[in-house]
């Protein structure tokens, strides 16, 4: 077995606390004779000592720009900062650049100049295209939460924005316990919908909803396959968005239809693919965020809030990553033993190529970039 080294990296996306390794799974792959690198992170949920009380190697933030081994796979969970040196390591990360996002071409370039390749987590996926490792479940629970606490928040008469910046959660109890104290001092509950219900992200919700006694109704796909927009979502108070949208369609709202009476004022799209061109929800401009997180849509009379944030388990941080890296490490360890033909990785690999090549990309000389720490 040739050892190999795997490089965790600090994560910049602001309010970011997940991680893509715990201590205790980067001291396994050490313990298999593989180099374990971590990044310092004043952020990450697992403070540094953790990882240094096993014996870890540090560096510091930000680090391996400059210093990670040339042979090293880059690790972490969010998409890279936007910058203009080429990438020349092998990344694995949720790039979000498969679906002619916003800058996606410009980072795919990115990895052709520098003779990089990307892993990308969203394609890793096994022989029934299913993924091997997802937070979903953990993004539709708080996605449904979020909504929730939108609407209390119009109930009372208040800006679910004020609230913000948005915290994390010690425990997903800690949540629920205060949406119940919540709902008992408002004395009512609204009407939910899920759509996409039985995906990841849908029993997430349904969990969350269940668990703090708020009627729910749950759509699939044949429930969807009915002439769009459809109407039928404006009798709900919330609609909660869990739909893994691969082909463009016809939306499930638009402008027109939510100028209708209607009952629904709240959002929360868990989706959360505002610049794709599979967005079904086509109501607002741009992603959500923690300091941000909800949008009013601003061309309608009666009130509509859309709650969008693209990593929403980050508000559940520790439980979210220590079930995600329960999934996903078997796979590393098979990475870094060579065990890829007919893999995951080698699907998501072959994924960055494809994209590549249909996007025409093609490397050109460039200036050695400049060092960035």
């Amino acid at each position: 077995m040739t050892n190999r080294t795997i490089w965790l990296r600090h994560e910049t996306k602001p309010f970011e606390q997940r991680s893509a390794l715990t201590p205790q799974a980067a001291l396994e792959l050490k313990e298999l004779g593989h180099e374990v690198i971590i990044e310092r992170s004043p952020s990450r949920i697992f403070k540094d000592e953790e990882f240094e009380a096993l014996g870890l190697k540090m560096m510091p933030t930000n680090s391996w720009i400059n210093f990670a081994p040339a042979n090293a796979f880059i690790l972490g969970l969010k998409e890279l900062d936007i910058h203009e040196f080429p990438l020349s390591h092998r990344h694995i990360h949720f790039a979000h650049v498969y679906k002619n996002q916003t800058g996606s071409k410009e980072m795919l370039d990115r990895f052709i100049q520098g003779d990089g390749k990307l892993y990308d987590l969203e394609y890793l996926t096994d022989s029934n295209g299913k993924r091997i490792a997802a937070f979903g479940k953990w993004a539709g629970f708080v996605g449904a939460a979020l909504g929730l606490k939108n609407w209390i928040c119009q109930q009372r008469g208040a800006d679910f924005n004020e609230c913000a910046p948005l915290s994390s959660y010690s425990s997903q109890h800690d949540l629920v316990n205060e949406l119940c104290k919540e709902f008992d001092e408002l004395g009512s509950r609204p009407r939910v919908l899920v759509i996409g219900n039985r995906g990841r992200c849908g029993r997430g919700a349904k969990e969350l909803l269940e668990a703090v006694g708020v009627e729910m109704t749950g759509w699939g796909r044949a429930d969807t396959k009915v002439a769009r927009p459809i109407k039928q979502i404006l009798d709900y108070d919330i609609l909660v968005n869990c739909t893994l949208n691969k082909t463009p369609a016809e939306p499930f709202l638009d402008l027109d239809i939510l100028k209708n009476e209607r009952n629904l004022s709240v959002i929360s799209d868990v989706s959360c693919d505002p610049t794709g061109p599979c967005n079904p929800l086509p109501i607002y401009p741009d992603i959500t965020t923690i300091d941000k997180p909800t949008f009013k849509v601003e061309e309608l009379d009666q009130l509509l809030e859309v709650t969008a944030i693209d990593h929403l388990p980050s508000l559940l941080p520790r439980e979210s990553t220590e079930e995600y890296v329960e999934q996903l490490l078997p796979y590393l360890i098979n990475l870094l033993n060579g065990d890829i033909e007919d893999s995951p990785w080698e699907k998501a690999l072959e994924i960055f190529y494809q994209k590549t090549i249909e996007l025409g990309l093609e490397k050109k000389l460039v200036e050695e970039p400049q060092l960035l720490m």
